[in-house]
């Protein structure tokens, strides 16, 4: 998720991550992220300026790195159906191995403390953003019905999230069965045609 930065700022990167799970980020002062991260106040302060710059850095890397998740495999030479499994189904499996990153993202994504720059940086790499682009082609062949592909992204996705959080509340195991069923039952909302059996995948 972090192989691109250098072992400072990935120390301290991977140290914010794990303290926003365990606290909100006024909470968190540089000093307790250096102490977490084991390095210099200074160095952090040369590699980010800010508490507030790391928290956009972290929120970008996290994006970065469930896009590439959740679109893999996601060939536009594929039915459509199959590319519709594939980005669904691998959201939940990047959600549910990168539980802290998941949480984040949930905790951040409408936060003040996110710049908007950041915002449209992360939208027009994210998933959602080619998602929607898929949704559009078949709203416009005909085969998904007429809505705005976005807010039908969004509804899809927040489905995902309510699984995502019963399994991370221990309020509902995430089986197989239930995955597929989660995303059988998007297709129908917005599919003209008619769902395919897709065999299970494991989380």
């Amino acid at each position: 998720m972090f192989e691109k930065y250098s072992s400072a700022q990935k120390a301290v990167l991977e140290s914010v991550l794990k303290l926003m799970s365990q606290k909100d980020i006024q909470a968190t002062s540089m000093s307790i992220i250096s102490k977490e991260s084991g390095i210099p106040t200074g160095t952090i302060y040369n590699n980010f300026g800010s508490k507030e710059e790391i928290i956009n850095e972290l929120f970008k890397a996290i994006a970065d790195s469930f896009t590439a998740s959740v679109l893999e495999g996601f060939e536009a030479d594929l039915p459509v159906q199959d590319r519709f499994f594939r980005v669904w189904n691998n959201l939940l499996r990047a959600s549910i191995e990168n539980l802290p990153a998941f949480q984040f993202l949930e905790q951040y994504s409408f936060s003040p403390y996110i710049k908007e720059e950041t915002k449209q940086d992360v939208y027009e790499k994210n998933w959602c953003y080619n998602v929607g682009l898929m949704y559009q082609e078949e709203m416009e062949q005909d085969r998904f019905i007429e809505s705005s592909p976005r807010l039908m992204v969004q509804m899809h996705y927040g489905m995902m999230v309510y699984l995502i959080k019963s399994r991370l509340y221990n309020q509902n195991e995430l089986t197989e069965e239930i995955m597929q069923t989660a995303i059988q039952s998007c297709w129908n909302s917005l599919s003209k045609i008619k769902w395919k059996s897709k065999p299970a995948a494991k989380v």
